[in-house]
């Protein structure tokens, strides 16, 4: 069974398509392209296909990484060429490559997610005011956020899960915001609340719920180096840590 890794994109035109049906997407593309795409057993099997994490809707990605797992072996460009002739726009693989049966999922290999965030600014908005806003924001030791949603409030220190320090910058009636998160099992602050905080405790000159959202990004992060799956060696070097 031949294992791949894919880096492809969910691009500006699908931005409001769901993981499930981004999912469910990737899996028409696969029937279509005629690859041997292996399927699991028992009695409701399905495709060997994976993404290394949910997308919120309306969030682009670029790369997004995907795995797929093939029955019989396919040169890789084939495979490449096939998938993309029958992908929709907004979707592109602009790399594949070959991986060992020991090197991990993505799910245990990425620990950094970058992102891009633009909306636009309130009247009177002052840029230098704005990057002073988010220096005093980067220069806390912690900073308590408090989520809202309909069931319950849940308190965060959303200092620890901010892995750069965020850098702005307005460009005449846009706002851009540049950070990224740490990738937990136990969950992190999303990019929707670090915009919402930043406008309510900071003063952003921006609308809490008016933004766009990219990441741009996403990688394993060990000290201070950011690595991604593509990088020569990684999991090699991965494997014998383990």
């Amino acid at each position: 069974m031949k294992r791949l890794f894919l880096a492809i994109t969910k691009g500006e035109e699908i931005r409001f398509l769901g993981h499930l049906d981004y999912l469910r997407t990737m899996e028409r593309v696969v029937v279509r392209s005629g690859i041997p795409i292996a399927f699991s057993e028992g009695f409701n099997p399905h495709m060997k296909i994976s993404l290394d994490s949910a997308l919120a809707v309306g969030v682009t990605a670029d790369p997004l990484y995907m795995e797929i797992k093939l029955e019989k072996d396919m040169p890789i460009e084939e495979v490449k060429e096939r998938m993309q002739r029958e992908m929709p726009k907004g979707m592109t693989i602009y790399h594949i490559e070959e991986a060992a049966q020991e090197w991990p999922k993505f799910v245990a290999f990425f620990n950094e997610d970058a992102y891009e965030m633009e909306g636009p600014v309130t009247e009177g908005a002052d840029a230098e005011a704005a990057k002073e806003a988010i220096a005093r924001f980067n220069a806390l030791p912690s900073f308590i956020y408090q989520r809202v949603t309909p069931k319950k409030v849940r308190e965060m220190d959303v200092k620890p899960m901010i892995m750069e320090p965020m850098k702005v910058r307005i460009e005449g009636e846009r706002a851009y915001l540049t950070f990224s998160l740490i990738r937990s099992n136990t969950g992190t602050v999303q990019p929707k609340d670090v915009w919402k905080m930043l406008a309510e405790s900071f003063g952003l000159p921006w609308t809490p719920d008016a933004f766009i959202c990219s990441r741009t990004g996403t990688y394993r992060k060990e000290e201070g180096e950011r690595k991604t799956p593509f990088d020569p060696g990684v999991f090699d070097a991965w494997v014998k840590k383990k």
